[in-house]
């Protein structure tokens, strides 16, 4: 069987010469639609790897989003337990004679109005002081319920001379 450009030649329509530049011009239209193809493949490429770095961006932003609510979640259910640890345990006493010194969390000297006897238990490692979320004020607690504060939050010790290590002051 033969193909139009043996019959074309056969019957001296074309010569030799326009049947070869005729296929070179058949050829080249093929080799730019390759050439359109490969770049609009690079376009849709560069595209899709646009794409799917902006959606990285995004789950990441979203992955830290998330976690940042997951943190202020756990920190207000602290919160929580820590206020209602310290509001079970409170030593409750109407303020006495004795002013007892100790280290807030922001640096400065605080102090509370209490009995000889509380500071006592102070002083002997029996009571602790301790931050009350939600209030300006602190607390003092016994030291059972000292040492579950100490395990959910031990920056809420204020004053502790504790069974560990003394909290709030330093031993000479």
């Amino acid at each position: 069987m033969q193909n139009l450009r043996d019959k074309l030649l056969k019957a001296g329509l074309v010569t030799e010469k326009q049947a070869n530049e005729s296929e070179k011009a058949q050829k080249r239209p093929k080799a730019t639609m390759k050439a359109r193809e490969d770049a609009v493949s690079a376009e849709e490429r560069q595209r899709q790897e646009a794409f799917a770095q902006r959606e990285a961006e995004v789950s990441d932003e979203r992955r830290k989003e998330a976690a940042k609510k997951a943190e202020a979640r756990m920190q207000s259910e602290r919160a929580l337990r820590l206020r209602q640890l310290v509001e079970a345990n409170r030593v409750r006493e109407p303020p006495g004679e004795v002013n007892f010194h100790f280290v807030k969390r922001s640096g400065k000297i605080g102090r509370l109005a209490i009995s000889p006897d509380t500071a006592k238990l102070l002083e002997s490692g029996a009571a602790a002081v301790v931050e009350d979320p939600g209030q300006p004020e602190h607390a003092v607690v016994p030291s059972e319920a000292a040492q579950r504060i100490y395990q959910l939050d031990p920056q809420a010790i204020r004053f502790w001379f504790g069974p560990e290590k003394p909290i709030g002051f330093e031993l000479e």
